[in-house]
């Protein structure tokens, strides 16, 4: 889609049920995709076909991708409780590494990793957000406390430096955790619905925020305990 004039450049196709997750490489022009239909397919921008498929049948879980900060591995969380990593430049001999997320399957929202890609947060819609060990897949920290009764698919992620981690909430706010306890740092008003994704700009202090009524920007501040202000709607 081009912001200059507003209009689609190009379409990409080849998957048979809804796109759940995107994720667009830091150093190229390549992408990732998963779907309901169990599959997760790479892309180029510049190619109308899909580079590569990978599948994972009969789990019947939403699946999450994201690629890490230099763009060479490949997250997926898939099966509900499993996440694979992929090197993209032998993705078509599967996993290099699959790690078991601990407790019941869960349905992915969305799969990140901080600033130096030795940490994974695992957004879900069971009410919980996960951090995990990018070298040795063990649980760090379960972030909770924020409202999900609905069951909505809720993205988390990291801030620009780590410290934090963010999540939406049913209830409309943004709910910010210290990364390396899970302690509550604040809960901050910004939408009259849930919000389900939260994204943080890697270099600069600035949070975006997308609810189903708005989209909502809003500037970080240096303090940890600071609340987010008021929001900008586009």
């Amino acid at each position: 889609h081009s912001l200059h004039d507003n209009t689609y450049l190009r379409f990409f196709t080849g998957h048979t049920a809804p796109v759940l997750s995107l994720s667009v490489s830091p150093k190229d022009d390549v992408f990732a995709s998963a779907a309901a239909d169990e599959t997760m397919r790479t892309w180029d921008l510049r190619v109308p076909g899909c580079l590569g498929v990978l599948r994972f049948p009969g789990s019947g879980r939403r699946p999450a991708v994201s690629f890490d900060p230099e763009g060479l591995v490949l997250a997926a969380g898939v099966g509900g409780n499993q996440v694979k990593l992929f090197d993209l430049r032998f993705a078509s001999k599967g996993p290099f590494a699959t790690f078991s997320v601990p407790g019941e399957p869960r349905d992915f929202a969305s799969i990140c990793f901080n600033f130096d890609g030795k940490l994974m947060l695992v957004g879900t819609a069971q009410g919980a957000a996960v951090s995990i060990d990018a070298f040795k897949g063990t649980e760090l920290q379960t972030f909770r406390g924020h409202a999900n009764k609905m069951g909505l698919p809720l993205e988390a992620c990291f801030s620009a430096d780590g410290a934090q981690v963010m999540s939406g909430s049913e209830d409309g706010k943004i709910w910010r955790w210290r990364t390396h306890d899970a302690s509550l740092v604040a809960a901050q008003a910004g939408h009259r619905g849930p919000v389900t994704s939260v994204k943080c700009n890697p270099t600069r202090q600035l949070v975006a925020s997308a609810g189903e009524e708005a989209a909502c920007g809003c500037l970080l501040s240096g303090s940890a305990a600071a609340p987010l202000p008021d929001r900008t709607e586009f």
